[in-house]
């Protein structure tokens, strides 16, 4: 207890001296990158999910979490006057999705192999598609969400002979903001169980602020490609810069976009790095956050690209 309120003293001593001089050479963002960046250097994953079991009050915790394993900027704006119609809406849609909600899945989780090399899951499971009638944020409309994009992709996989666990789990529903600790539990619980497992993929969608139909169709046509006759949906890559492992995640990230630039230039967009992300990259030896489409592309785009996305997967482990 003296070391903590020494080590408060130090910390109110030294804002109070830098504080005149910073926030004349700073405007107000970079100053709170800066104070974020002081008060927190590293925000230790292991330490931090120690922390949140163990503190009963953890709303303050999840919102530095979100800083730093999400990105502030990834944060979406929640339309909550909605969630309760769409709810209601989607209790039905949610059985209609035979996949997600089959016998093969026991306690959300369906493993296709003996021996499986590739954890699939979902941070944001709730993400869903343009064409979802109750919003894209925080849904349960499974049949068009990433978590139907997700089964489909571990049918392709395990038919070019990839043992996959799909964990169906929904991490952000009810609450958002615990996403990204409740998918580190979830990788805590299966990496143990599986130790098979180098492959971790996170999937998602890209999401924007579609205020009009001018930004929809803007993000329609930058998100999506005709190819072979069909519209579908692109695809990229994001690494998260505040990993321990971030050279490692990134060249992975880079390495597998260029060896999809080959093959299907029309439909892999460049990677994306987020300053202030984690994204749990660390946690497996290799780990991709892929975005397929996005809140702009509708659920049979990111369908027509699951079986391009497992091609480059397929391609890329194999030769590797």
């Amino acid at each position: 207890m003296l070391k903590k309120r020494i080590k408060t003293l130090v910390m109110s001593c030294v804002l109070v001296c830098i504080l005149p001089i910073t926030s004349i050479a700073m405007d107000k963002d970079e100053f709170l990158k800066f104070l974020v960046n002081s008060s927190y250097p590293e925000s230790k994953e292991e330490s931090g999910i120690k922390e949140y079991k163990e503190n009963a009050n953890t709303q303050k915790y999840e919102k530095d979490y979100m800083k730093f394993h999400v990105g502030e900027e990834n944060i979406p704006t929640i339309n909550n006057e909605n969630q309760k119609e769409e709810t209601t809406n989607n209790a039905d849609n949610a059985n209609s999705s035979i996949a997600a909600n089959s016998s093969k899945y026991i306690n959300d989780v369906r493993v296709t192999k003996d021996q499986p090399r590739i954890l699939l899951y979902h941070t944001h499971t709730g993400e869903t598609y343009s064409n979802s009638p109750g919003g894209n944020y925080h849904s349960q409309d499974k049949p068009n969400s990433v978590l139907e994009i997700g089964t489909m992709l571990t049918d392709e996989l395990t038919k070019r002979g990839w043992g996959v666990v799909h964990s169906s789990k929904y991490h952000d529903y009810p609450s958002f903001n615990g996403a990204y600790m409740s998918s580190r539990q979830t990788l805590d619980a299966l990496m143990p169980k599986y130790p098979s497992v180098d492959i971790a993929i996170d999937l998602h969608r890209d999401g924007r602020d579609l205020t009009d139909s001018v930004a929809m169709k803007n993000e329609h046509e930058r998100a999506t490609s005709t190819y072979k006759g069909e519209s579908v949906a692109k695809f990229l890559f994001v690494v998260g810069m505040k990993n321990e492992n971030v050279s490692h995640v990134q060249g992975l990230a880079n390495d597998i976009t260029s060896y999809a630039m080959k093959k299907y230039p029309e439909l892999v967009l460049p990677v994306v790095k987020k300053p202030y992300g984690k994204f749990n990259q660390s946690v497996a030896p290799n780990h991709l956050l892929i975005e397929v489409g996005s809140n702009g592309t509708t659920i049979q785009e990111a369908q027509a690209s699951v079986k391009y996305i497992a091609d480059v997967l397929d391609g890329y482990f194999k030769t590797k």
